[in-house]
């Protein structure tokens, strides 16, 4: 009796771990770069109304970002936010080369907005 007691218990602390421990990942892929640059034609040149040429210099300004981003970002660990931070403002200076002064400080803004959530701590 006291052995069934045991394996049962040892049953019920098993499947109660495996019901709450932490998945992975859950399957999610961080987004890939087109779809990093579609989201940028949408929520950042759209809203500008960027001509046909800005949105190819500013959409190449964003590209070389989110490749230079994926080299030093390897998960699980965090890029290091000085190097974002250097990345980001080497695209900046490229997309305010490209825009008009005027909707410089407008693309600030909607650049902020588009950061992912928890982008204080390092990746915009």
């Amino acid at each position: 009796m006291r052995t069934i007691k045991v394996i049962l218990g040892i049953a019920i602390l098993l499947i109660g771990s495996a019901c709450f421990s932490q998945p992975g990942n859950g399957g999610m892929k961080p987004p890939s770069i087109e779809e990093r640059l579609k989201m940028v034609d949408k929520e950042i040149c759209q809203p500008l109304k960027l001509d046909k040429t800005q949105k190819e210099k500013v959409s190449t300004a964003f590209k070389d970002f989110f490749v230079e981003l994926d080299k030093i970002a390897t998960p699980p660990a965090r890029p290091e936010k000085s190097k974002v931070d250097a990345l980001a403002k080497t695209r900046d200076e490229k997309v305010k080369q490209v825009i008009p002064a005027a909707l410089y400080a407008k693309y600030l803004e909607l650049e902020k907005a588009t950061r992912p959530i928890g982008s204080e701590e390092g990746r915009p």
